[in-house]
């Protein structure tokens, strides 16, 4: 399919239905169950009676509850899929969750956090595995390949294993890279959380509250041209929407993919002769 018609295609019904299918697997299954724990196992008959001696819910529990449910809309407010609102809304719900219980029994706040921890480790969100052109760079290689060669235009994914947001990102990404990529448009990817210098050396903030994973940057002529998200003024991340739209139109993808092309028949005889010459 053609990069632009992609672009302008409308959304249908089965990019809705396929966002609904994505929340039926067992990662979410198993997130909405510890999520809503608390209020089932407070809730429902003999459970309740066994570990609390009451079936309800007491005010101060229902005003937590209430509170809850304000903060998942408040930061929910620019998510744009199923599953993005969801991850938020169980992340929020599981704190609260642990608060509950620790105010009734510390053992059953130490038990729902195992039970948490081994959905993250045993159950972590499914890593995309559809077709992609992307380089994954470790360390210093990503420096050295940009300078390399500078009349290869590359779009560099920053991001962390851990981080949800890089996780969703992560299709979206490798989409991208397959619709657009070029001898002399290429993708990559960095895990910051694994090479700390240059994390460092390109400007991106790798802590658990940090705002800017992912980060994406684009390099024309070796040098850095733009990066989502960007900073302002006073030095603080402008939040950002990772959407295959948005990234399109603030990359100028077409106008970048469109430029390449038309260089790449010059660009394909030069490495010709190149390799000619290292023959002879």
């Amino acid at each position: 399919m053609d990069a632009i018609g992609r672009l302008l295609r409308p959304p249908n019904l089965k990019s809705v239905t396929d966002g609904v299918k994505s929340v039926f697997i067992p990662h979410f299954i198993a997130n909405i169950l510890l999520s809503t724990s608390f209020f089932i196992l407070k809730t429902l008959p003999p459970i309740c009676e066994f570990l609390f001696e009451d079936c309800s819910l007491e005010l101060k529990q229902w005003e937590w509850l209430t509170f809850l449910g304000c903060v998942i809309v408040l930061k929910n407010r620019k998510q744009v899929t199923v599953t993005d609102y969801l991850s938020v809304a169980c992340m929020f719900a599981k704190v609260l969750n642990l608060v509950l219980f620790y105010q009734i029994s510390v053992p059953y706040a130490f038990v729902y956090g195992i039970f948490c921890l081994l959905h993250f480790v045993f159950l972590p969100l499914p890593v995309y595995k559809g077709p992609e052109f992307v380089t994954y760079f470790r360390g210093p290689h990503l420096k050295n390949e940009i300078a390399r060669d500078k009349r290869v235009t590359w779009v560099i994914c920053f991001y962390a294993a851990w981080s949800p947001p890089c996780v969703n990102l992560a299709p979206v990404f490798a989409e991208i890279s397959n619709e657009y990529h070029l001898d002399n448009l290429q993708f990559g990817k960095l895990d910051v959380s694994k090479f700390a210098d240059e994390a460092e050396e390109y400007k991106v903030n790798t802590s658990s509250f940090s705002k800017q994973l992912p980060t994406l940057i684009l390099f024309q002529d070796g040098k850095e041209k733009m990066r989502r998200p960007a900073m302002s003024a006073k030095g603080t991340v402008v939040k950002y929407v990772f959407t295959e739209k948005n990234i399109i139109n603030d990359f100028e993808l077409n106008e970048v993919y469109n430029q390449c092309k038309k260089m790449l028949p010059k660009a394909k005889k030069d490495k010709d002769v190149q390799q000619e010459k290292k023959e002879n």
